[in-house]
């Protein structure tokens, strides 16, 4: 059977792309600080920075390639449509 409908929807496409990363980054000392907050020197010492450079890639933060392999694991797509209203149904 044949139906007649209007509305409105949302489609909602979202990519997922896991990768493996391995090689050598350049990430300045300012951006570390700007990503996580950290200070420029802890107790003295002026390389405490380093252990934060994980936490300000996991939060985005700008660095350069150097050697870097990186390979695709694994993708997936995923759709979601929802109707913003019921949709109007005629027959």
């Amino acid at each position: 059977m044949k139906f007649q409908i209007e509305g409105k929807r949302t489609v909602v496409t979202t990519v997922t792309v896991v990768e493996s990363i391995s090689g050598e980054i350049d990430i300045t000392k300012k951006t570390v600080m700007a990503e996580t907050g950290c200070e420029a020197k802890e107790d003295g010492d002026s390389t405490a920075w380093y252990s934060y450079v994980d936490d300000a890639l996991s939060n985005g933060g700008n660095y350069k390639d150097g050697d870097l392999e990186i390979k695709v694991l694994e993708v997936t797509t995923k759709i979601t449509t929802e109707f913003d209203e019921p949709p109007v149904v005629d027959w």
